[in-house]
């Protein structure tokens, strides 16, 4: 059975190779961004909110384990999704009009019981 991610190849920003480690970037809209790598200790993956966040916690994180051989294609990457989360807007969320509640019973001033009509 495939998962939602191969069964839309649309959402694949960039795959490739950082040093010696495989990575593979997914965009499915602005804001979020799927990476998953294989490092030495297993598979990896990580949703990030931001770019920002996921140069962060993704690219220097596979930088560091693979020193300079990894800068070009983290450099590379990083404008890839940049390129894709321009090209994918945000969804929008279309808010349901608010339903008025049941009107509450008003109250004798002096009492808890509903005022006499």
């Amino acid at each position: 059975m495939e998962t939602p991610r191969e069964q839309n190849p649309a959402h694949l920003a960039w795959e490739g190779r950082v040093g010696s480690i495989p990575l593979r970037i997914e965009v499915p809209h602005a804001g979020k961004i799927f990476a998953e790598w294989q490092s030495p200790n297993g598979n990896r993956s990580k949703f990030s909110k931001s770019i920002e966040e996921f140069e962060k916690g993704v690219l220097f994180q596979l930088v560091i384990s693979e020193g300079e051989a990894g800068m070009a294609a983290a450099e590379e990457a990083l404008k890839a999704v940049a390129l894709a989360e321009a090209e994918r807007p945000a969804p929008v969320r279309q808010e349901a009009p608010r339903k008025k509640g049941k009107q509450k019973v008003r109250q004798h001033r002096r009492s808890r019981r509903p005022a006499r009509r």
